[in-house]
């Protein structure tokens, strides 16, 4: 290639051009299920940060843009603006306000975005997210656009999802970004209980006031599974 540009990032080769290329590229996600899953074999309790610099105030969403690697400063799940600054890992459980702590996601992503002491958990569940919300990020392009997407196969429409309640959303997260199976659900226990409700007390907290964030309760039953499975 000698041009890449995306809403999030534009890069140029600096190289000669290459004839030796196939006929067609094409960047999808996996077909079904798999799209949504993402591997994540043990999420330790860490921070990405380790000299966090002092800042009493957040960066310019510009600043986190750019040190993002993006060209404007929307959201990294859909692309949307206006963005929120949204703490990695929020500022009650340790974070800080360094630029490495801090990621753009729009009001409604930011809201669903897990409450979590865990830096890594979080980014793996904005990828989650993006995959699995991969069709909004279209919803705003021009018409003639989304025709030209979808000559070249590409999906323009947000995926329906049913409306669940709040232990079925749950179990969703839990099949798609943590890769349960049946047969861990069947194997719920009074230990994982107790290792869950240790986990939520230790490293999550409330965000906007929400007590009831699917994402947050997600990763905790998933990091008390881990732990049990280490003893």
């Amino acid at each position: 290639m000698t041009e890449l540009i995306t809403p999030l990032y534009e890069a140029r080769n600096p190289g000669k051009q290459s004839n030796l290329i196939p006929d067609e590229l094409r960047l999808e996600y996996p077909e079904g299920d798999k799209g949504f899953w993402y591997d994540v074999d043990l999420l330790p309790l860490r921070s990405r940060e380790t000299n966090p610099d002092g800042r009493k105030t957040p960066p310019s969403r510009q600043a986190i843009a750019d040190y993002l690697g993006m060209s404007e400063a929307c959201c990294l799940v859909c692309w949307g603006t206006p963005a929120d600054r949204a703490h990695v890992v929020p500022t009650s459980l340790g974070g800080s306000m360094d630029v490495r702590n801090i990621a753009l996601l729009c009001d409604s992503h930011h809201k669903q975005a897990p409450d979590i002491a865990d830096a890594e958990a979080f980014w793996a569940w904005v990828d989650y997210a993006e995959i699995r919300d991969s069709g909004s990020k279209w919803i705003k392009a021009p018409e003639d656009l989304k025709e030209w997407l979808h000559a070249q196969g590409v999906s323009t429409e947000m995926k329906t999802r049913e409306e669940l309640d709040f232990l079925s959303a749950v179990k969703f997260e839990l099949q798609h970004l943590y890769g349960w199976s049946e047969v861990d659900f069947s194997a719920t226990s009074w230990d994982l209980m107790h290792e869950y409700h240790r986990v939520l007390d230790a490293a999550t907290g409330k965000h906007f006031g929400v007590d009831k964030k699917v994402s947050t309760h997600a990763w905790a039953y998933h990091v008390a599974k881990q732990r049990l499975a280490m003893r």
